[in-house]
C-alpha cells in the first residue's frame, strides 16, 4: 500500500485524516487530501438526479463554503506535515469525482456518513462503487492505527471473497483475525471456517466464528461480536442479492456504513 486518498467533510470531525496520516506512517505510503465538494454542487447533482437536495435548508453561502474548505484544507496540511503528501482542489473535485480519482490510489480514507453536519452517503456510494479500491470509513473520535486485530465478517458472497484480496496489506500485519459468520445472513458458499484456513496458509494467525444473531440484526452482531474479540478494525464485503446499487445500503452494509463505532474496510 503505496498510495492514499482522504477526504473530510469539516474540520470539526478530521478523524478520517488522523487515521489516514498513521496509515500513511505505517506503510511508507502518500497522501492525497482531496478538497471536499460544495453543498451547492451537491444540492445541484441530487437535483440533476431528481432527488431532493441533502441538507435541511437552503444552500451555504459562498463565504460560508470556502471557510469550510479552508479549515478542511488546515486541518489535513497541520497532521499531513513530514509526509509526502499533496492537496488536491475541488477543480476536479465534482460529487461523484471521488469514485474516478480513487482508481489511482490503493486505499480511500472517509468519515463515517449520515445526515449533515457528516458527509452524505452518496460521496461513500460512488467512492465504493465507481473506484474499485478498498474504502475505510472511519467514525467520529476513531483516531487509533487499526490493523492490529482484525474482524473479517463473512457472508459466503463473491465480494466478501474480493475483500479478502482488496485488504491483505492489512490482514497480512496484523496480529490476530477472526471471520466471523452470522446465522441467517450467509449466501452459498464457503464459511468462515474454510476461510480461516485459507487465511492460515498465508501464515496469518486466525480463527473462525459462527454466531447467533438472535434478536439482533446481522450488522449489530458483527459490531457486537467484534467488541467482544478486541478488534480494532472490521472488514466486510458490501453486498446484495440484487447487486443494484441503488439497493447495496440494506442490511448488514448500510448498518456498518452509518452506526459502526469502530472503522470499516469496505470493498465491493
Amino acid at each position: 500500500m503505496k498510495s492514499i486518498l482522504t477526504m473530510a467533510w469539516t474540520a470539526e470531525d478530521p478523524s478520517a485524516f488522523d487515521l489516514a496520516v498513521k496509515m500513511a506512517r505505517k506503510f511508507d505510503a502518500r497522501l492525497i487530501g482531496l478538497e471536499p465538494p460544495s453543498y451547492g454542487v451537491m444540492s445541484m447533482a441530487w437535483a440533476d438526479a431528481g432527488m431532493g437536495a441533502p441538507i435541511g435548508g437552503g444552500l451555504a453561502e459562498d463565504a460560508e463554503e470556502r471557510q469550510r474548505v479552508a479549515a478542511v484544507k488546515a486541518a489535513f496540511d497541520e497532521r499531513a506535515a513530514g509526509l509526502t503528501s499533496e492537496w488536491r482542489p475541488a477543480d476536479d473535485s465534482g460529487p461523484t469525482a471521488i469514485g474516478t480519482i480513487g482508481r489511482a490510489y490503493d486505499l480511500i480514507v472517509l468519515p463515517q456518513p449520515g445526515p449533515l453536519p457528516k458527509m452524505p452517503e452518496s460521496v461513500f456510494e460512488t467512492a465504493l462503487f465507481d473506484s474499485g479500491r478498498p474504502v475505510l470509513v472511519v467514525p467520529p473520535g476513531a483516531k487509533e492505527l487499526v490493523g492490529r486485530r482484525v474482524l473479517f465478517a463473512w457472508n459466503g458472497s463473491t465480494e466478501s471473497a474480493r475483500a479478502i484480496s482488496l485488504a491483505m496489506p492489512v490482514l497480512s500485519g496484523a496480529e490476530a483475525i477472526v471471520v466471523l459468520s452470522v446465522e441467517g445472513a450467509m449466501v452459498p458458499g464457503p464459511t468462515s471456517a474454510e476461510i480461516a484456513d485459507s487465511l492460515k496458509s498465508h501464515g496469518l494467525n486466525v480463527t473462525s466464528q459462527h454466531e447467533k444473531a438472535g434478536s439482533r440484526s446481522a450488522g449489530q452482531t458483527i459490531v457486537d461480536t467484534a467488541i467482544s474479540v478486541g478488534a480494532d478494525l472490521i472488514v466486510k464485503g458490501a453486498y446484495t442479492q440484487s447487486r443494484l446499487r441503488q439497493m447495496i445500503f440494506g442490511g448488514m452494509t448500510r448498518h456498518l456504513i452509518l452506526s459502526s463505532p469502530l472503522p470499516v474496510l469496505f470493498s465491493y
